[in-house]
């Protein structure tokens, strides 16, 4: 249990450091819209690493995104 409780803590003090050094300049610089992607990226990654680390996820997430990837690319026309 405090094995699984540390490497959350891990994880989201990893994430906040990464936050932390890259998010004051995108602020400073006024790009919303790449703040926006960066930290809806952050908040996937977050979430993926910590159900994988606690184990509730159990599959890769890849085999979790590859469906909707394809579908995308049928989509526009890339396949």
């Amino acid at each position: 249990m405090v094995l699984l409780i540390a490497s959350v803590l891990g994880i989201v003090l990893v994430y906040g450091a990464i936050v932390y050094y890259e998010a004051p300049g995108l602020i400073k610089r006024k790009l919303w819209r790449e703040l926006a992607v960066f930290m809806l990226v952050v908040a996937a990654g977050l979430t993926l690493g910590i159900t994988r680390v606690t184990g509730i996820l159990y599959k890769c997430w890849v085999d979790l995104v590859g469906p909707v990837g394809k579908s995308i690319s049928h989509l526009i026309g890339l396949i």
